[in-house]
């Protein structure tokens, strides 16, 4: 518990936080249309990535292969500084500082000049990326631990033994912490003191997990499931064809997610009801990102491709030089000219994309249809008689869907 003697606790976040930096909502709240984008700056890092990059307002904080850690500024691409810092994991970035995990070591650096705050050494190594959330700093072990700190000094709050592999980052949700366990359970704990609440075994290994008014898990067995955050009980499951990648998302009315068939597919959020489905030209490699009316979704290409949320039709994309190394980042401002896409692709260049200035371009649906000359107008004797074309074709019902059934 969190009764260390003179040590301030940790505050509880009001709502589920995700991601590197310890913020990622089922929606992010952006203008309408971050398009038309045009790049600002590119920052060749001169290796590779060896995780995906951390952020915070201001830096991107890029780990490389050469074992060192780079911080980029979003508004100009230049390094603001580089420490020899090994990682296999995004960094933790939020409140002036950006924690690193590197074997069963986790330290603490400032994040305007890397100088090092804090350090903390485990009896076992790391096992999966660190949780930062409002305070909050949850590691997971090679042990099936999991432990919580606080984020300021590295104090133990408190540890847990849940007895599995321990390789997917943990959820807050309220007062409530979602561990996914590899062989096939996922635990809800009491934040602030480690209890277990309930534990619920799925028939594949639960992913990340997005802590709304339910909870909201992909699996290794093709699921996607709704679960009630009280108990772990199941309010609906939907079937895809293939395991369901990264973490989902949510606006006011449906629940978003991609999976490894190659398919984008869009559930109501309350009864997991159909609501559209659409082919990925690749395959994806996180979960779909809310900007605007868009969904977003990256994978295994040079492309961010870009879809209405409303029908799942196709709205444009963004092309990088190569492969991508890691998802897109959305970024409040990009060099200083309002909300921005950073992209790191995985030769080591970063690229900063901000909103387009000079003339009107094209419209996100470019490019346009061809222009083709006006057809004489036609008179009655040119139009000849025609049979419409055959309707009632057979449906094949497909084995993908709605499920409730244990």
């Amino acid at each position: 518990m969190c009764l260390a003697a003179g040590a301030a606790c940790p505050a509880l976040p009001a709502a589920a936080q995700h991601g590197a930096g310890g913020a990622r909502a089922g929606v992010r709240e952006r203008p309408a249309s971050i398009f038309p984008l045009e790049p600002a700056w590119t920052a060749d890092l001169g290796q590779p990535p060896a995780a995906a990059p951390g952020y915070d307002g201001s830096h991107a904080y890029v780990p490389l292969r050469d074992g060192t850690l780079a911080a980029i500024r979003l508004r100009d691409g230049e390094p603001a500084w580089i420490n020899a810092r090994r990682t296999g994991f995004p960094p933790a970035a939020a409140g002036g500082s950006v924690i690193v995990a590197s074997g069963a070591n986790l330290v603490a650096l400032r994040a305007a000049d890397a100088e090092p705050l804090w350090t903390r050494e485990f009896a076992a190594p790391i096992s999966a990326a660190p949780l930062r959330a409002a305070g909050w700093l949850v590691v997971s072990l090679a042990t099936g631990e999991v432990a919580a700190l606080r984020a300021a000094d590295g104090g133990e709050l408190w540890r847990r033994p849940l007895g599995g592999p321990l390789r997917v980052r943990p959820s807050v949700g309220g007062r409530r912490l979602f561990v996914p366990i590899d062989d096939g359970r996922l635990v809800a704990l009491d934040l602030t003191t480690g209890t277990r609440l309930w534990e619920r075994t799925l028939r594949g290994s639960p992913g990340e997990v997005l802590p709304l008014d339910a909870v909201f898990v992909g699996a290794t067995d093709n699921y996607l499931y709704r679960l009630s955050p009280e108990d772990g009980s199941l309010d609906w499951r939907w079937r895809a064809g293939g395991d369901v990648v990264g973490l989902p998302a949510v606006d006011e009315r449906r629940l978003y997610f991609a999976s490894l068939d190659n398919i984008l597919w869009a559930l109501d959020r309350t009864s997991g009801v159909q609501q559209w489905r659409r082919p990925l030209p690749g395959r994806p490699r996180s979960g779909p990102v809310i900007v605007g009316r868009a969904l977003f979704v990256s994978g295994v290409s040079a492309h961010v491709r870009a879809f209405d949320r409303e029908h799942g039709r196709p709205v444009g994309s963004l092309a990088a030089a190569d492969e991508l190394g890691a998802p897109p980042h959305f970024a409040p401002s990009v060099a200083g000219s309002g909300p921005g896409v950073v992209l790191l692709i995985a030769d080591g260049r970063l690229v900063g994309m901000r909103p387009a200035t000079g003339p009107a371009p094209f419209p996100l649906e470019f490019p346009p249809p061809p222009l083709l000359p006006v057809p004489a107008p036609l008179v009655p004797a040119d139009v000849l008689p025609f049979e419409p074309p055959a309707t009632g074709a057979a449906r094949v019902a497909a084995p993908i869907g709605w499920s409730a059934d244990e």
